[in-house]
């Protein structure tokens, strides 16, 4: 019989009752509660890993020089007439930004300064035992002036070293329109402070003929006070102490990029006399220069070069008393000194003569620079003084007129510095220079071996 889906109720109804007890509901959880003593242990940790995690960010954010006083603004020249003079000098350049450009060769670069303000990595001022620690002392060419902080002498010879399996601190202690009496006494200053393994003296040819700086060749290195340092001060309460009296305070991140070559009508513009466009000077050059598109004293070098460049160094202007001073100080500390030598643009090959004529030099001159020998008596006279004293010469004028004759331009043809190829070139140079002469203070003498 089909009994349905009644038949379904009817079982259900009828069967005997399931004798295991009902199951009891799930107890409640109850909360996990500290004790008094853990949480307390918990909140301390907590503000411990928060105040030290606070530390670890000033630190980084606010970072303090180890020394007073040393620092690229004190080798460079100031308009002392300016109002923020004094307060600049105090505080000096520090992780400061300097924006260079030049409209008609189409870069611009941003110098991206260290703690003590030159470009390229930070340095600490006791060298790390084992390494070796090269200066190379300088002016814009030697800052980079023209391309990233990647690509300068520095950092193109830093890459040499390492690639060679001999790694080594190179540190760029260029500083952009630093004249001859500049470069005394940063390389004076920084050999006895740093201490280093060597020093390359790398001279452009705007830094020759040598002016008469008799005077300042007697003084000895400046003394820089180390700055006491609590560590375990916080550097919070540093921060609110400089705060409340004036003190220079150090920010590693976060400046805006400072135009080094100030427009019109900032008194450091030599055009800011409202002087009319001189002739043989093109308008558009005139009108950059005056913005602050590009170096404003490139029409006075334009001018002056070609007397620089054929100076008579038998009456004046030699540079063998000051690289007789620096040598001697070099020995003192134990450093071995080197000279480089970066000629201008002009006399490696024809191809910049169109610009410099532009910028307000004579067309016979600009013309006559590649090839006429009087031209190239600074290169005599370094040759000749670095032989007298012993001191290795790279002279990088071969190097780059041969480059130069393959038809890669290796100098920006306005600016007139040395483009990334042009740097690459000179660090090359030094670098074959640095390491013959290192071969040969190996060498024994031929005295040494000699039978008595």
């Amino acid at each position: 019989m089909n009994r349905g889906r009644g038949s379904s109720i009817l079982d259900a109804m009828t069967s005997p009752p399931d004798p295991s007890p009902p199951e009891a509901p799930p107890a409640a959880k109850r909360p996990l509660r500290l004790s008094r003593q853990r949480l307390w242990l918990f909140r301390g940790v907590l503000l411990l890993a928060v105040a030290l995690g606070q530390e670890v960010v000033f630190r980084a954010m606010f970072p303090r020089p180890e020394v007073q006083q040393f620092n690229r603004i004190h080798y460079q020249q100031m308009a002392q007439s300016h109002p923020q003079f004094k307060k600049t000098m105090e505080r000096g350049l520090v992780y400061d930004r300097l924006w260079i450009e030049s409209r008609p060769d189409g870069f611009s670069e941003v110098h991206n300064l260290n703690l003590y303000g030159f470009r390229g990595p930070d340095f600490r001022i006791a060298r790390t035992p084992g390494q070796r620690r090269i200066l190379v002392v300088g002016d814009s060419v030697v800052e980079g002036e023209g391309v990233p902080d990647s690509q300068t002498i520095t950092a193109e010879w830093s890459r040499i070293l390492s690639r060679e399996g001999s790694p080594a601190e190179v540190i760029n202690l260029g500083v952009i329109a630093a004249s001859m009496p500049h470069l005394w006494i940063l390389l004076r200053d920084a050999v006895a402070l740093l201490r280093p393994d060597d020093v390359v003296l790398a001279l452009y040819c705007n830094d020759l003929p040598a002016p008469f700086i008799y005077d300042s060749l007697n003084q000895p290195p400046k003394r820089f006070e180390p700055i006491e340092v609590d560590p375990w001060e916080p550097r919070l309460v540093d921060l609110i102490d400089r705060a409340i009296y004036e003190k220079p305070i150090y920010r590693r991140w976060f400046h805006p990029a400072i135009r080094f070559f100030a427009p019109i009508p900032d008194e450091t513009n030599p055009w800011a006399d409202g002087r009319p466009c001189p002739s043989g000077l093109e308008k558009a050059l005139y009108d950059d220069m005056r913005a602050g598109r590009i170096n404003p004293w490139l029409h006075h070098q334009s001018e002056d070069m070609p007397g620089l460049l054929s100076h008579d160094f038998s009456k004046d202007g030699s540079p063998q008393t000051i690289l007789q001073r620096m040598a001697d100080l070099s020995k003192i500390f134990e450093a071995r000194m080197m000279v480089a030598y970066i000629p201008f643009c002009g006399v490696v090959h024809t191809r910049y003569a169109k610009a410099l004529v532009e910028m307000g030099m004579k067309p016979d001159l600009a013309a006559a620079l590649p090839g006429d020998p009087k031209y190239r008596a600074q290169n005599r006279i370094l040759a000749e003084v670095c032989g007298q004293l012993n001191l290795p010469l790279a002279d990088a004028t071969p190097d780059l007129e041969a480059a130069e004759a393959a038809g890669t331009p290796h100098y920006w043809a306005y600016d007139t510095h040395p483009n990334a190829q042009g740097y690459a070139v000179i660090a090359r140079r030094i670098h074959e220079t640095w390491s013959t002469s290192l071969r040969d203070a190996r060498k024994p003498s031929s005295q040494s071996g000699a039978q008595p």
